[in-house]
């Protein structure tokens, strides 16, 4: 397996306050009871962004910024002129799925130009020169970076909505491992449900829908619209209204992944086709998408 995040990294955020996950704030252990939602009070705002193959998403509420991964090195400034549009510089919580370049890649723009309170990652390291970036942008900045540890979870809550962010359960999946260690993020506002699920193969989607969280009406497909032995039995079990697929148009979601998605009627938005905006006030939720400029 790759090194622990938390082993490898201990002398160089010395000045950064990394939690132990093992007693994280917050946290919560696989497969606790899901609490009540709480009353809806406003907005919950997702935006994919068209950055080729690559992941960058961000979720707002009323009062709080999610990044979602940050895609390749220089989708950072998407990100960053997305949201200081708005007269916002503040990122709650950025998370890194895995260290993969179309992940990571983009991590070192958003600390270093948004004050970025914490960033959750999982408890591996990487030898990619984008891993290595984003750590060395952290420690300058002295931002906080807590790996979340292989078979815990994360209470991720802002404002009206519930949300647990799921570590991958093993520290060792074989060959080409690291999209087995995404972290995954489940989010309820009212009525309505969301699943993030990273770049998720089909050991690490198998762990996924042993979580038993029912459907949902919003997906972003797990990696980039490959389709694997496990995709149909993974739509069936969380049957979503919309998914989202990052990819881009030279590298387009796997044919049978869009026959798939069209044969079950799920709503697919193709980010290569322009951003895609999903909201939720509660009760429905609609999706849009831009055209591609």
């Amino acid at each position: 397996m790759k090194h622990s995040f938390l082993k490898k990294t201990a002398a160089l955020f010395a000045a950064v306050t990394v939690l132990s996950l093992t007693g994280c704030a917050g946290g919560n252990t696989q497969g606790s009871s899901e609490p009540e939602a709480p009353a809806v009070t406003g907005n919950v705002t997702v935006t994919a962004f068209n950055v080729g193959k690559a992941d960058a998403l961000v979720v707002q509420t009323q009062n709080t910024v999610t990044v979602i991964d940050a895609g390749n090195k220089g989708d950072g400034k998407v990100i960053d002129k997305f949201l200081t549009a708005q007269g916002i510089d503040t990122v709650d919580l950025m998370i890194i799925t895995h260290f993969d370049k179309d992940h990571v890649g983009g991590a070192s723009r958003v600390i270093n130009k948004l004050n970025v309170k914490e960033v959750l990652v999982p408890d591996y390291t990487s030898e990619l020169d984008e891993y290595k970036s984003f750590v060395e942008k952290a420690e300058e900045t002295e931002t906080k970076v807590t790996p979340l540890a292989f078979g815990s979870s994360y209470e991720w809550s802002p404002d009206d909505t519930i949300g647990t962010i799921y570590a991958s359960e093993k520290d060792n999946y074989g060959r080409d491992e690291e999209n087995d260690f995404s972290l995954v993020l489940y989010m309820r506002h009212g009525d309505n449900k969301f699943l993030f699920a990273g770049d998720a193969e089909d050991p690490r989607q198998q762990e996924i829908m042993k979580l038993n969280l029912g459907k949902v009406d919003f997906l972003k497909f797990p990696y980039h619209g490959n389709y694997m032995p496990t995709t149909e039995a993974f739509l069936d079990a969380f049957a979503p209204k919309y998914t989202v697929v990052c990819c881009s148009e030279k590298e387009y979601a796997d044919p049978n992944t869009v026959e798939t998605l069209e044969k079950r009627k799920i709503e697919a938005y193709y980010t290569c086709d322009g951003n895609v905006t999903a909201v939720s006030d509660g009760k429905t939720l609609t999706c849009s998408q831009a055209a591609a400029g």
